[in-house]
């Protein structure tokens, strides 16, 4: 989607920029047209999931329509990068609004994108991956960091869970939800500082199931 990078900056409302108007440019339309998505993200963004996807049918389809409708008028010149966002927005016309089905979803990739950073930073130091098996490894383990992050979770924490109450309760299905990162019972116990030398498999207890 055009100008991703202004989804988390703070944009002025846009509602004066008249797209027809012969001063605008054809490739400036679609940049307008964005940046009103942009801007309703802002406004929403203290709402409830719900109420942001009954603000969002209501206000961001007909601006959705009318980005559409400029994706057939725009006739970019080959081998620009106009020419390729616009064949990515034409070849993903229904995607790029699946963030409309649900409130929760993001209107942009930006933050999936950030959450990706630890792990290229960390590839730099090791370089590759030796095996599948390990890229697999490595996969799940930033995977599990970046959501307990994104939970306010105590890391560290997290992951001494996971491993203290795993091997008994992988099989059992109530077990793992309750390990899941939103849980009540992981955000009550890895949302601080526990003593680990004082909690051992021994001592731990079982799972409140």
């Amino acid at each position: 989607m055009c100008h991703q990078k202004k989804a988390d900056q703070n944009i002025d409302n846009p509602e004066g920029e008249d797209i027809e108007s012969s001063k605008v440019l054809p490739a400036e339309r679609g940049v307008i047209l964005c940046n009103k998505l942009f801007f309703l993200k802002q406004q929403y963004k203290n709402l409830t999931a719900t109420e942001r996807k009954e603000k969002r049918l209501e206000t961001e389809v007909p601006i959705w329509e009318k980005f559409r409708n400029w994706l057939d008028t725009i006739n970019p010149t080959g081998g620009s990068k106009l020419e390729k966002a616009v064949n990515y927005a034409m070849n993903h016309k229904m995607e790029l609004m699946n963030y409309l089905l649900d409130g929760r979803c993001e209107s942009s990739n930006n933050a999936a994108e950030r959450k990706v950073k630890s792990y290229v930073m960390a590839r730099k130091n090791f370089l590759f991956h030796g095996t599948v098996v390990g890229a697999n490894a490595s996969a799940i383990v930033f995977n599990l960091v970046e959501t307990a992050k994104a939970n306010n979770l105590n890391v560290f924490q997290y992951l001494y869970t996971l491993l203290l109450y795993m091997p008994d309760y992988k099989d059992e299905p109530a077990g793992i939800d309750m390990l899941l990162p939103w849980s009540d019972f992981t955000q009550e116990n890895c949302s601080g500082i526990t003593d680990t030398e004082k909690i051992t498999p021994e001592t731990r207890g079982n799972l409140p199931l």
